[in-house]
């Protein structure tokens, strides 16, 4: 199994701390100027319009924070300051915030009237005592003695809405009871104070994607760079908790590709440490095909509806995004810690195709329907810069490749003149002794001038490399057989002097196809040989290693090859990399071109090859070759 379940004894509360979490202090971005007046001109009409004592306004904003973004006062703002100073304390102002997820506020006006009854805000909240709109952060006493001086009989928090969802509160004080005629004010005021907060986030999601686009142009040939960049805007622009991007790779297995979070990163790289699992990295894996992950939020957005993917999946439970890697009570006390409410899972396609999820987590009671059009639109940026990413390396590794082929190429012949010159002192000399014998030692003399001239004729031709060795019919048994022979001399050997046994299964009377045969066993050789050094990696010389070499006749349209090994395996992140140009293991060995090599001819062929593998079992080669039509 490759991937284990953390034990619920495996990290306690006691060993979290979440003001470490939260990097303790919570930096709120400021709001634009614009924003800024409006909100300032709503408390001064309330101020001024209904005869208040005092007025606020209170954005609701990431990490469920409610502070104070405007004021309004009808008295002398020196006393405001005197009294702040005094206390030691900001009691209004942007310093001044309440929190939803703190119960230490539970009992304050603002967080009562967003949260309201069983979650549902209410239309407004009203108090006698000023100490419910400062709790807990002014003592009671201090409240009592603020509001015996101001002469404040009654307070209100008004909540205001976009699309159902609260961003705010309205807050107001005033020597006398509000009427309806005066909440009826407030409430129209607040709604201005929504539709000045939707025209701020509209102009920043603008400025988002613009920022975003502008990024991926310039980082358009690094799909890593690509996926950072995206998780990053929807973290640090769109004030998400965290975000990751997940790609669909060979094997049907979604690795993490990308993450950023908005708390300190030392935490999340302890607390993997502790728990001996990375969830947020690419060992962090979803596996579409393995039972045990068909709840994971990631396959069923995925998977969706008969095989259908959705447009999002959204979930109130953190587990159900890291299912089955940590446990759920290691995912509730996370979710506790970071404040997360709701998770989400985004799709995202190239040509109606899957290429991955992006990830999304809130402390927003739900996500609303502008941030899902808009992690929407960010997944699809994230496909549009995987494929030209993509593109940009394919050009860039045929780049590499003919510049490998000129030095080869420039190398062999090089090599070939040399030996032509070798080749023709050798004949020069054999005529020379040939003079000066008789018999059969002329005879003798007269085959090998022979040979030599054979050889001079081949070293003539492979001298112009750039010459195309014609296709023929060709039989594929006969290529895998001389492959064989290459890689394992002693293959039909009961035991290999490699400590590796072939087991051969070929198809008989198997249709020839139409390709060079000795291009196609290299191609064969080179899966082979990786093969026997998977084996061989594994069980070293002991002669428990087994390589399958297989090939059949498909519906007569093709012919399957496949070369199996009980071998080390890849990993799960590295199956998508196995066919790219100067990709190896072999640090002091491998070129990293024969995979890439094998999967240009076979795809020059009409042909396909694939990949699977599980991590210290084995892996699996399929190679697909048209048949000769017409």
């Amino acid at each position: 199994m490759t991937y284990s379940s953390v034990p619920k004894s495996a990290l306690s509360t006691q060993e979290i701390n979440a003001a470490e979490f939260y990097g303790i202090s919570q930096q709120l971005p400021a709001i634009s100027p614009e924003l800024q007046a409006t909100l300032q001109h709503i408390v001064d009409d309330v101020v001024a319009g209904l005869d208040c004592v005092g007025a606020m306004v209170a954005t609701l904003e990431g990490g469920n924070a409610l502070p104070v973004r405007a004021y309004a006062v009808n008295f002398a703002q020196e006393f405001l300051k005197e009294w702040e100073k005094r206390l030691g304390i900001s009691v209004i102002g942007p310093k001044s915030v309440a929190y939803l997820d703190d119960r230490k506020f539970k009992d304050n006006l603002s967080i009562r009237a967003v949260k309201g009854v069983d979650g549902h805000p209410e239309s407004y909240v009203t108090s006698d005592s000023l100490y419910d709109l400062f709790r807990p952060v002014v003592s009671k006493p201090l409240s009592i003695l603020a509001q015996q001086t101001t002469g404040i009989k009654q307070v209100i928090a008004v909540p205001f809405f976009l699309e159902d969802e609260v961003v705010g509160n309205l807050f107001a004080a005033a020597r006398r009871e509000f009427s309806p005629e005066d909440i009826a004010f407030l409430t129209a005021l607040g709604h201005q104070a929504a539709t000045a907060i939707e025209s701020q986030r509209r102009l920043a999601e603008i400025h988002t994607l613009e920022r975003v686009i502008l990024a991926l142009q310039a980082s358009m040939t690094d799909e890593k760079q690509v996926l950072q960049i995206i998780v990053d805007a929807v973290v640090h622009e769109l004030d998400f908790v965290g975000a990751m991007v997940a790609t669909l790779e060979t094997g049907n297995v979604l690795p993490v590709r990308a993450y950023s979070i908005s708390f300190a990163q030392d935490f999340i790289e302890a607390w993997e440490k502790r728990l001996g699992v990375g969830f947020l990295s690419p060992s962090s894996v979803a596996y579409l095909d393995n039972p045990e992950f068909k709840d994971n939020l990631s396959a069923r957005a995925v998977k969706g509806v008969d095989g259908r993917p959705e447009r999002y999946v959204i979930s109130d439970s953190l587990y159900d995004l890291f299912r089955p890697v940590v446990n759920r009570p290691l995912s509730a006390m996370a979710q506790k810690f970071t404040g997360i409410k709701q998770v989400i899972a985004v799709p995202f396609f190239l040509e109606d195709e899957v290429v991955g999820n992006l990830f999304a987590a809130t402390r927003r009671p739900r996500f609303s329907k502008r941030e899902i059009e808009l992690l929407t639109l960010l997944g699809q940026q994230a496909a549009v810069g995987i494929r030209n990413a993509r593109i940009y390396r394919k050009s860039e590794e045929r780049r590499q490749a003919a510049e490998i082929f000129a030095r080869m190429a420039f190398s062999s012949a090089a090599y070939v003149h040399a030996l032509r010159n070798h080749v023709g002192a050798f004949k020069m000399y054999t005529q020379l002794v040939k003079s000066h014998v008789n018999g059969s030692f002329q005879e003798l003399g007269d085959q090998v001038n022979e040979r030599l001239g054979q050889a001079a004729n081949i070293l003539d031709h492979l001298h112009e490399p750039w010459r195309e060795s014609p296709d023929a019919l060709t039989d594929v048994n006969v290529c895998l057989k001389r492959a064989l022979d290459k890689v394992v001399p002693d293959y039909q050997a009961s035991e290999s002097k490699d400590g590796v046994a072939i087991c051969l299964s070929l198809a008989e009377r198997l249709p020839a196809i139409k390709t060079s045969p000795d291009m196609l066993s290299e191609a064969f050789k080179v899966l082979i040989k990786n093969a026997v050094e998977a084996v061989q990696e594994k069980f070293g010389q002991k002669g428990q290693g087994k390589v399958w070499v297989e090939s059949r006749h498909l519906d007569g349209q093709a012919i399957e090859i496949r070369v199996r090994d009980n071998g080390a395996g890849i990993k799960p992140e590295n199956l998508s990399k196995v066919f790219e140009l100067r990709w190896t293991t072999k640090k002091d060995v491998g070129m990293g071109f024969g995979l890439f090599w094998t999967k240009d001819f076979v795809e020059g062929q009409g042909g396909t090859i694939e990949v699977e593998s599980t991590w210290q079992e084995g892996a699996t080669f399929s190679v697909r070759l048209p048949l000769v039509t017409g």
